[in-house]
């Protein structure tokens, strides 16, 4: 179960597990997954390929085969805030066209969530396909 990050962040559960030393917000299956879910995972995902500024961020997801949702460029800035917030990216400053530019870049902690995403979104596709061949 995926138990720590940012996708449920605008959810609450009912479950129990918030003794077991979970701090913040978490993800809990008893949830379910959403666009912004998957989207999390696309921007943590492209990160761990490279270092990139929103603007880029946002053109690369909007050329996706596998990302098929549009999005305004704000929701992808929102989500870096967000992500960077719970420390699953970090940015630094650097010169580009115009003055600073903020490049977001994946942390450690951003990684382990990555792997946890992917793990439970292999688990959707498994059932999707269950239903898709019922």
């Amino acid at each position: 179960m995926l138990r720590r990050g940012i996708g449920f962040v605008r959810r609450k559960c009912a479950c129990q597990h918030h003794g077991e030393g979970h701090h913040g917000p978490h993800i809990c299956e008893q949830l379910g997954f959403s666009v912004g879910d998957y989207l999390t995972a696309v921007v943590l995902r492209e990160l761990s390929k490279k270092p990139m500024h929103g603007y880029e961020l946002y053109e690369k997801i909007s050329q996706l085969k596998y990302y098929p949702f549009k999005h305004d460029q704000s929701v992808i800035y929102s989500l870096l805030r967000k992500l960077n917030n719970h420390g699953l990216v970090r940015y630094s400053l650097q010169e580009g066209n115009g003055g600073l530019r903020k490049v977001y870049e994946i942390t450690e902690e951003g990684l382990k969530y990555l792997e946890q995403l992917v793990e439970y979104i292999s688990k959707l596709k498994q059932a999707f396909d269950l239903f898709l061949n019922a």
